[in-house]
């Protein structure tokens, strides 16, 4: 699938680009309904929120469930990110983001790409993070919500915040991110699942809690162009070392693998 000349313009301008219900509904109500198990694995890449029961996240779950295998090789996510980045890709990591109704955490203010160049060595911003919906977004679960034509925006490296959430982020200080948005504004994508958000890598985003009886459910799927290795050292199964080209699936692959 490809992109429209003026989505590729909205992408590079803005820093960002939503599609609606870009997957099929049957597809994505398949891999939903492998959802459950996700949330079963007693794994080192779970990570849970404060309470330490609640599944706050999964690291790179790609690499060890069939679903999610089949997820991340979708040509609906793939091909549009090789466009926008200019040729192939490869699986930097992905997470599944599960924002559980009344409990799902708030993620900070960060943009992605510091921490990328910090931790991962990866030269330069060049990539796609591929914001699949596994369930309906509203403006009640905790929606993420971007700062627009941020993504040429250089800051300080911040700190690590440990303290937050259970997740280490690293995110800026407050202040510097109110004058941001005072000055670019705010954009929160609500859509169906299916729906895909396509965020440039520097791009500032975060997302507050899920107060609702409605989960958010959420795959980031990070991958950078194939001549933009990241070479640093962080364990394997926090990011990926495999800098193969993502080989695209074909088009119902969801609906052929059944969940």
């Amino acid at each position: 699938m490809r992109l429209s000349d003026d989505q590729v313009a909205h992408f590079h301008d803005k820093g960002f680009l939503f599609v609606p219900g870009l997957i099929p509904a049957a597809e994505i109500a398949t891999a939903a309904a492998a959802l459950p198990r996700l949330m079963s694995y007693q794994r080192r890449e779970v990570v849970r929120e404060k309470d330490k029961t609640t599944v706050r996240s999964i690291l790179n779950s790609h690499l060890f469930d069939d679903m999610m295998r089949t997820m991340v090789r979708h040509p609906r996510v793939i091909e549009p990110a090789e466009q926008l980045s200019g040729g192939p890709v490869y699986i930097f990591q992905s997470i599944v983001n599960f924002k559980r109704p009344f409990t799902g955490d708030v993620w900070q203010w960060h943009q992605d790409y510091p921490t990328y160049r910090a931790d991962d060595l990866m030269a330069e911003p060049r990539g796609v993070n591929c914001l699949v919906f596994f369930e309906d977004v509203s403006e009640f679960n905790g929606p993420l919500m971007i700062v627009p034509e941020t993504h040429t925006l250089v800051t300080e490296m911040p700190e690590i915040d440990t303290s937050t959430t259970s997740y280490p982020l690293r995110s800026p200080k407050a202040e510097d991110i109110a004058a941001i948005i005072k000055e670019k504004g705010l954009v929160a994508p609500k859509g169906p699942a299916g729906s895909v958000i396509f965020q440039h890598l520097n791009a500032l985003h975060g997302s507050g809690p899920n107060l609702s009886p409605w989960g958010r459910t959420m795959l980031s799927l990070t991958l950078s162009a194939v001549s933009n290795k990241a070479t640093g050292t962080r364990r394997g199964w926090v990011v990926c070392h495999d800098y193969s080209p993502v080989v695209v699936l074909g088009e119902g692959c969801l609906l052929a693998h059944g969940g």
